[in-house]
């Protein structure tokens, strides 16, 4: 009772400050419009590696890009950023933060990306003041942050992500459709990763996802030693087991070692993400987003480590270039039959080996990817206005 009354107390307090800082905010706004740094964006997000490579693209492409991440995240799994602002529960220290990053930090850019929908408050009381600037926002869904639950059984009512959630069905708490509602009410410009998630939200643009810097890499001799032997290693990757259907892919390789396969599973969940790369790289095969629709960052990133990737996309995404990639496609039904397959046939797998890296350079290409995302920012037809 104590701690439930407090949080009601500190948000009454937070909500006090807010009020007491309208009119200076107001003011601010007016003589600070004009203070910007120009053809720049900040990247807004929890502590997470995409938009920290993403920033780092748009620099090549000679962007002022720089990533502030907020919130307390997890710095075992994700630590690096150009800014960071913790989340506190106290108000005031939770104010004077995001007041002084806001005019230290967020208003001198002319450019807002915010990933997953995430503001550098949770109020979203510095929004109205990046309108009055003239600032553009560009809002980039990720996942869960705009996908609704009974929407998506509505679309794929057998064989969806959203069966035996175990993400406290976010979609459906009060601070995501918070977070929504603010990021529509606000955004000039919406992006998606995937193109499933525009079931949600049609007039969003599919922007493919970006491949981080990855080179290519030898084999340690233990994993040669290992294939030479006959056995062969899968590594599955996820923070959800339940969404990923984790589960039944560890039953599909049971099965799999019950007929006499030698196989390595190898399965991680919240470590940090060079661990993720150094074992990726170490596979003959990854599994993971088999329920979603489509593909997503740690397949992008086996596939760029010249190791395939089995996953999942529906029908009408499919293309001839990911036919022809270095994927392979299968759902958890036909899981089993398809590893049975590849690991009965050394040389299809190793054709798909082949393809990975080159296929999915093709499929994302980093340059072509920065340059769109770059006109979604409209730097040219984006200024301050009075």
């Amino acid at each position: 009772m104590r701690s439930s009354l407090r949080r009601v107390v500190e948000a009454n307090i937070y909500r006090v400050l807010c009020g007491l800082a309208w009119l200076p905010n107001r003011l601010l706004a007016r003589l600070r419009r004009e203070v910007v740094f120009e053809r720049s964006v900040l990247h807004i997000s929890y502590l997470v590696h995409v938009p920290f490579y993403t920033t780092r693209i748009l620099r090549r492409q000679g962007i002022r890009a720089d990533y502030l991440a907020v919130g307390s995240g997890d710095p075992r799994v994700w630590q690096r950023c150009d800014f960071h602002i913790p989340y506190v529960a106290n108000p005031f220290v939770r104010f004077g933060r995001e007041w002084f990053g806001f005019w230290r930090i967020v208003a001198k850019y002319r450019v807002i990306h915010a990933h997953f929908g995430i503001m550098l408050s949770e109020s979203g009381w510095e929004l109205p003041l990046l309108q009055r600037m003239g600032r553009r926002i560009v809002v980039h869904y990720r996942g869960c942050d705009i996908r609704h639950q009974e929407a998506n059984f509505r679309v794929a009512p057998l064989f969806n992500i959203c069966a035996d959630c175990d993400y406290d069905a976010a979609c459906r708490q009060p601070s995501f459709g918070r977070r929504r509602d603010l990021s529509r009410r606000f955004g000039d410009c919406f992006l998606v990763t995937t193109p499933d998630l525009k079931d949600f939200i049609p007039e969003a643009h599919h922007l493919p996802l970006f491949i981080p810097d990855l080179p290519a890499r030898r084999r340690s001799q233990s994993r040669q030693t290992a294939r030479s032997n006959g056995r062969v290693k899968i590594v599955h990757v996820t923070v959800h087991p339940q969404i990923e259907g984790t589960a039944r892919i560890r039953a599909t390789i049971d099965r799999l070692r019950a007929k006499g396969f030698a196989i390595d599973f190898e399965f991680l969940s919240k470590v940090p993400h060079a661990q993720v790369i150094d074992t990726m790289a170490e596979a003959d095969l990854t599994i993971g987003k088999m329920k979603m629709g489509y593909y997503a960052n740690a397949q992008i990133e086996s596939m760029a480590l010249g190791v395939p990737a089995v996953t999942y996309v529906r029908p009408e995404f499919m293309t001839p270039a990911l036919a022809e990639s270095g994927f392979i496609f299968s759902d958890l039904e036909r899981l089993e039959e398809t590893l049975e397959y590849y690991l009965t046939h050394p040389d299809a797998l190793d054709a798909k080996k082949q393809a990975a890296r080159a296929s999915i350079r093709r499929l994302h290409d980093n340059t072509a990817l920065a340059r769109t995302l770059i006109e979604h920012y409209e730097f040219e037809r984006h200024a301050p206005t009075a």
